[in-house]
This record gives C-alpha cells, structure tokens and sequence, in this order.
C-alpha cells in the first residue's frame, strides 16, 4: 500500500525555531533539516492561529528592542507569507464563533489535566484536519511533549 501523504500542523515550539527566536531556537539545526527532508517528500504544513498568536507574543517579550523588532518584522513577513500562499506552510483560519464554543466546552478537563489552552486549541484543529483530510496523514509538529504524538488517517 503506497503511504499517505501527510499533512503536518506547526506548533509554536517548532515555528520558534523556524524563525530564529533567541532562547527559543535551541533545536534549530535539527528541525530545519527535518523540514527541508519534510519539504522534499512533498509533506504539506498548517500553520494554526495559535501558533501565530502565541509566537508574536514570545517575539514581543524579547528583552532587546533592537532584536525585538528584527524577529517581529521576520515574524510579521514569514506569516503574511503564508497568507499569500508563498511560504512552505498555509495558514489555517481563526475559528468561528461556534466553533470556539464547542472548543471552549471541552476546555475545562483539559485545563484540569494541566493543558493549556493553546494546546488544547491545536489539539481541535488536528482533529478537524484528520476529519476534513482523510486521505492524508496528519500529525502535529512540535518540540513539547504534551502535543508529540498526535497522528491519525495512517
């Protein structure tokens, strides 16, 4: 049986050092060559809005106000990017307002269970791409071991 394409859902730990993030690209070496492999097999990326969010917020706490605005401006580019359909990764689109309920509804055993809501929230969209995308593989791609693991369609 010939292998499934898969379909791989950026986390924030991941894009982090995509871009280069000072104290959060400590296996940048690693997963950069891991997405030029990714990239050669034709494997395809999701970049959820919570990663975006959460990864602007990290570029904003940078210490450094020079280095703060370089990483924003490399942040503010690699994700308009990904807008305009020109970077290796698309962006998956906020949810809407029923949607976020029905998220928000399972949130509060998750936050229970130690999950934060990001997290949680990357969580819904894989398995919103593992319905909508069967035919694919679809994993999560992350450096936290709270999110590695997550696999289905195989």
């Amino acid at each position: 049986m010939p292998k499934k394409p898969i379909i791989w859902i950026i986390d924030t730990s991941v894009f982090l050092n995509v871009l280069d993030v000072p104290q959060f690209n400590q296996d940048r070496d690693l997963l950069l060559d891991e997405f030029k492999k990714r990239i050669e097999s034709k494997d395809s990326f999701l970049l959820p809005f919570t990663t975006i969010i959460e990864t602007g917020n990290h570029i904003a706490q940078i210490n450094n106000g020079n280095q703060r605005q370089i990483y924003a401006i490399k942040f503010s580019n690699r994700v308009l990017e990904s807008l305009d359909g020109e970077a290796p990764f698309k962006t998956l689109a906020f949810p809407e307002s029923d949607q976020l309920k029905n998220w928000l509804a399972d949130f509060p055993n998750n936050a229970q269970a130690g999950k934060n809501l990001g997290d949680h929230m990357i969580i819904k969209q894989w398995e919103e791409q593992c319905k909508m995308f069967e035919a694919y593989t679809v994993k999560i791609w992350s450096t936290d071991g709270d999110l590695q693991g997550y696999e289905c369609n195989h």
